[in-house]
């Protein structure tokens, strides 16, 4: 640490608070508003591939043709691998979920209040990435600026990992409070004061690729053949689809 304190730029050195001067060691540096590549570099780190590091080489290797095969990952299906062995592979949602391709973004703090903000997400569920962006550039609302450069950085993480920026859409969004809001004293008429806050959110997001569509699109097209049908008379199941003729 003694080392990175000597080679600390002079533009840096004037973030550092003047009473922290003596202790170089100690000294807190600032981010100053104009500063806000620093913040979202801070932010929103490097991305990297989940396959490589929560998988073995030989689960990563029957995930990969599992793909390969279908288009998206399904549970259960043997593999034939090129020596000739097969092998079954079974995940679970979760670690499906955190496997499949996917950028998460997160935002620094934005002035705005969460039930404004929610129109705006609840307008981009499932819209692809760049129809998004588009979409939120004839929004006449304020935060729709920090939501388009936010997702103008999903479109270079996507490219940094090798992502098509066609196949991405918005799967996930979320709106949470800062906690930090301002108040401070609002004049009113006839010597009447009031309190008015201003409120900060943080925003995030989670894109997904067409895979996950599609596997999404399998699992409920599985789910309705095997749905269990009532009978009208006798209240019982009916396992598979209904045949032609009415079951007395």
């Amino acid at each position: 640490p003694k080392q990175e304190n000597k080679d600390v730029t002079e533009s840096e050195s004037k973030n550092v608070s003047s009473s922290s001067e003596g202790s170089n060691e100690d000294a807190i540096k600032y981010v100053l508003p104009e500063n806000d590549l620093k913040l979202q570099k801070h932010l929103n780190q490097k991305p990297y591939k989940t396959v490589n590091s929560l998988l073995s080489p030989l689960k990563r290797k029957l995930y990969l043709e599992n793909i390969k095969k279908n288009g998206f990952f399904i549970n259960n299906e043997i593999i034939k691998l090129q020596d000739g062995s097969k092998y079954k592979l079974t995940l679970k949602k979760e670690e499906i979920e955190a496997l499949e391709p996917s950028i998460y973004l997160r935002s620094f703090r934005i002035k705005s209040s969460v039930k404004k903000t929610n129109i705006v997400l609840r307008a981009l569920k499932n819209l692809p990435l760049k129809k998004a962006i588009t979409q939120l550039h004839f929004m006449h609302k304020k935060i729709s600026r920090e939501l388009v450069e936010m997702l103008e950085k999903g479109l270079e993480d996507a490219k940094l990992m090798n992502y098509n920026p066609n196949d991405i859409y918005i799967s996930e969004s979320w709106v949470c409070t800062d906690g930090r809001w301002q108040r401070r004293v609002e004049c009113k008429g006839r010597g009447r004061t009031g309190i008015i806050t201003h409120r900060y959110v943080n925003v995030r997001f989670l894109l997904k690729t067409n895979q996950t569509l599609k596997r999404l699109e399998f699992e409920n097209n599985k789910r309705e053949i095997n749905k269990k049908i009532d009978c009208n008379l006798t209240k019982e199941k009916i396992r598979g689809p209904a045949a032609g003729f009415y079951k007395w």
